[in-house]
C-alpha cells in the first residue's frame, strides 16, 4: 500500500521540514508495523487518528533540524477489548523505540467501528484508509460534525486546567483553544464528507466572520509551526466566547450567553451538563468581575440539573460544587475559584469515563444532544 502523504494539507510547513518528517514517520510506520504484529497479530490493523490523518501534522525547528511536533495518535481495531496488556505493551514498545514521539494507541471493537462518533471518528475514517499495520478497516463511520462536536473540541481545550497534572496558574488560553473555538463556528450547520481541518479555517466564511482572516492564517501557521501565540489571552476569550455564544444561538454578549446556561434542562446528562458548567467556570475565573456572581449562579442551576445517575464517582464534586453560594464567586476573592478547580477537576474524571466509550462506538450516549438553543434565540451578531 502507498504511503500517505502527510502533509497533504498543511498550509505552511517548509519542504525541507516535510522531507525530514516523513522520512523519519516512515521509520515509525515500520516500528508499528513490527510492534503490532508482535503484540497484536498479522491481522489487526493498526491506523493514524488526528492531525495526522488530516495530513495537518505540526513541526517544531530545532538546531539539528525539524521534528514532528504534534502527538500521534493510533487507533487498533481489535476482537478482544476484555484484556488491555497487548495494547499497553504496543504502547510501551513504541514509547521506547522512538521516545522522541509522544505516542498513545486507542483500542476499539471491530465491531463498534461502525458507531465511531465525533471529530475521533472521522479522523478514524478518513485514516482508514492507509493502516499503518494490518488490513485497512471496513464500515468505519463518517460521522456528521455539527455544533455537538464543536463544543466537545471547546470544551476539551477549556478543561486542561482541570488535569490532574495541570499546574495551578495554568490557563486555557492556547492556539489549539482560539482554533477549537474558529471550528465550532465553522461547524454550526451538521455536514459530513471530511475531517474539518484547521487549514481550512483561513477560507471559511464562519470563521472568518468572527476573527480577521489575517489572524486566522496566523493561528493557523503559528500552530503548523510550533510557535507563540500570536493573539492575546483576551482577545481569544472573547473568540471563545463569541464562539460558544454561536453554539447555543444567541447573541455573543455575556448575558445572553449566561441566559442560555441558565436554561440546563433538568435530568441533562452529564456529557452536555459537564460542558455547560466549563463555560460557566471559564466565565467565573477569566470574565469580567461584573458577571462573576451571574456565572456562578448558572453553574449552580447546571450541576443542579445533572442526572446524578450518569455520575459514577463525582457526586461529592457535584454536591459540594452545589452547596456554593453564588455570592461567593462574586466577592472576587480567591479561595472559591481554588475550590471550583478541585470540585470540576473530579467532574472531568467521569466525563472522559463516558465520552471515551461515546466517540469509541462502545457505550453511545443518546441523551448526549450538545448544545441546544435557547428559548427566543437569535443570531449571534452582537459584539462581547
Amino acid at each position: 500500500m502507498t504511503a500517505p502523504d502527510w502533509f497533504s494539507h498543511t498550509a505552511s510547513a517548509p519542504p525541507r521540514a516535510r522531507q525530514r518528517v516523513t522520512r523519519h514517520l516512515a521509520d515509525y510506520a515500520r516500528t508499528v508495523g513490527e510492534q503490532g504484529r508482535i503484540h497484536l497479530g498479522e491481522d489487526v490493523s493498526i491506523c493514524v487518528s488526528g492531525s495526522l490523518a488530516r495530513g495537518e501534522p505540526a513541526v517544531r525547528r530545532r538546531r539539528a533540524g525539524y521534528t514532528l511536533s504534534s502527538d500521534v495518535d493510533l487507533v487498533a481495531v481489535i476482537d478482544n477489548l476484555d484484556d488491555p496488556a497487548p495494547v499497553e505493551k504496543l504502547t510501551r514498545a513504541l514509547l521506547t523505540a522512538h521516545p522522541e514521539i509522544d505516542s498513545t494507541v486507542f483500542a476499539i471493537g471491530c465491531g463498534d467501528v461502525g458507531r465511531v462518533a465525533g471529530r475521533f471518528g472521522v479522523d478514524l475514517h478518513h485514516g482508514a484508509v492507509h493502516p499503518l499495520a494490518g488490513p485497512a478497516p471496513t464500515g468505519v463511520a463518517n460521522p456528521p460534525i455539527g455544533p455537538r462536536e464543536g463544543l466537545e473540541g471547546l470544551t476539551h481545550q477549556l478543561a486542561t486546567i482541570y488535569c490532574p497534572d495541570s499546574a495551578p496558574g495554568a490557563t486555557p488560553w492556547r492556539i489549539k483553544t482560539a482554533l477549537e473555538a474558529l471550528r465550532a463556528v465553522a461547524c454550526l450547520t451538521r455536514r459530513a464528507g471530511g475531517p474539518q481541518r484547521y487549514g481550512a479555517l483561513v477560507d471559511d466564511p464562519r470563521a472568518c466572520a468572527v476573527l480577521d482572516r489575517q489572524l486566522v492564517a496566523e493561528l493557523v501557521r503559528a500552530r503548523e509551526h510550533s510557535r507563540p501565540m500570536p493573539i492575546t489571552d483576551a482577545h481569544t476569550y472573547e473568540l471563545v466566547l463569541t464562539a460558544a455564544a454561536h453554539l447555543f444561538g444567541v447573541a455573543a454578549t455575556h448575558r445572553d450567553l449566561l441566559a442560555a446556561l441558565h436554561e440546563a434542562p433538568a435530568g441533562v446528562h452529564l456529557l452536555d451538563g459537564f460542558q455547560r458548567a466549563v463555560l460557566a467556570a471559564t466565565i467565573i475565573g477569566y470574565g469580567p468581575t461584573r458577571f462573576r456572581q451571574t456565572a456562578a449562579s448558572a453553574l449552580h442551576v447546571i450541576v443542579t440539573a445533572i442526572d446524578r445517575n450518569t455520575v459514577p464517582t463525582a457526586r461529592d464534586s457535584l454536591d459540594a460544587l452545589a452547596r456554593i453560594s453564588p455570592a461567593e464567586f462574586g466577592r472576587g476573592i480567591d479561595h472559591p475559584n481554588r475550590v471550583l478547580r478541585t470540585l470540576v477537576q473530579g467532574l472531568r474524571t467521569d466525563y472522559y469515563h463516558h465520552l471515551g466509550p461515546h466517540n469509541f462506538g462502545v457505550r453511545p450516549v443518546q441523551a448526549y444532544t450538545g448544545p441546544t438553543p435557547a428559548a427566543g434565540s437569535t443570531a449571534a451578531e452582537a459584539r462581547l
